[in-house]
């Protein structure tokens, strides 16, 4: 099962599990283990559990991510050195998902979101995010991740708050007051020029493209955005980018974590996607600060 086969395992959950498990040593006997993870408390002299359903669902995400391994005896943290501090482990989890490899059962955690990406690009915008009804979307995106025909369900409404949640962990979306979080990448598209040793150059823009395409693929000209879109029928501009991505780099540019610049003979500046409330349409050159802001 999928990450998002676990509900309530949520990434607070997963990163507390494993924090814990590596503290204590990266291996505890399975009964130890189950005791600690729902300890239950006494209410009128009886003790009390949580299911034992919700309890195993943060096991069984980190289980998911290959963060752990169990048998009836004991469970083991994997490479539980790697798991630092909370954004650590963001990051972890966001190269984990990048990794996988076509037919995981994980790849539809980053296979969706290029999915709103392309599907961004061809209906020129995201509203159509807002207009669908919860069942609509999970439906839409079902049926763009293993086709009209196939019996598969990938995508359902329990499964897209699980999803929308490990989004906004990974800098993928924003939560909105009184509405469905906005997928904006703008947060982790930071993180990764910071990553990438980006900071202190400035790039001509296919050159940039190519940085965001390679650390976050599920963006324009990545390979999972290019898989998305032959998945849906639609063809790509070469020379302007998706609203989702176009949208995040605006608002890098507002934060001063990028400069997007546009030389005075413009030809073969990228164009970006409509927005006549920005003064930025277009641009030849991306400056990135030492220090970048995310």
């Amino acid at each position: 099962m999928s990450v998002l086969s676990r509900p309530q395992g949520t990434p607070e959950r997963v990163w507390s599990l494993i924090s814990g498990l590596t503290a204590l040593g990266g291996e505890l006997d399975r009964d130890v283990y189950d005791r600690l993870l729902n300890p239950g408390f006494q209410r009128d002299g009886l003790l009390v559990k949580a299911s034992p359903l919700l309890a195993a669902d943060g096991p069984g995400a980190a289980s998911a991510l290959g963060l752990v391994e169990s048998d009836r005896r004991t469970v083991r943290s994997v490479d539980g050195s790697a798991v630092g501090g909370f954004a650590d482990f963001a990051d972890l989890v966001h190269d984990r998902l990048c990794a996988v490899q076509p037919g995981d059962v994980n790849a539809v955690v980053l296979d969706a979101y290029a999915w709103v990406a392309a599907e961004s690009d061809r209906s020129g915008g995201l509203g159509w995010i807002y207009e669908a009804g919860r069942d609509e979307f999970a439906d839409r995106a079902n049926a763009a991740l293993v086709g009209e025909d196939d019996d598969g369900r990938l995508m359902n409404t329990t499964k897209v708050p699980a999803w929308r949640r490990w989004l906004r962990f990974m800098g993928l979306g924003q939560a909105m007051p009184d509405m469905l979080d906005y997928p904006s990448p703008a947060s982790r598209l930071a993180i990764e020029l910071r990553r990438s040793g980006s900071g202190g150059s400035t790039m001509d823009s296919n050159s940039f493209l190519q940085v965001v395409a390679t650390r976050c693929p599920y963006l324009d000209r990545g390979r999972l955005f290019n898989q998305a879109c032959r998945r849906i029928g639609h063809t790509p501009s070469t020379g302007r980018l998706s609203p989702l991505l176009s949208g995040a780099l605006r608002d890098l540019h507002d934060e001063g974590a990028l400069t997007l610049q546009l030389a005075g003979d413009s030809a073969g500046a990228v164009l970006l996607s409509a927005e006549p409330t920005h003064s930025m349409g277009s641009f030849t050159s991306v400056m990135i600060p030492s220090e970048i802001v995310s």
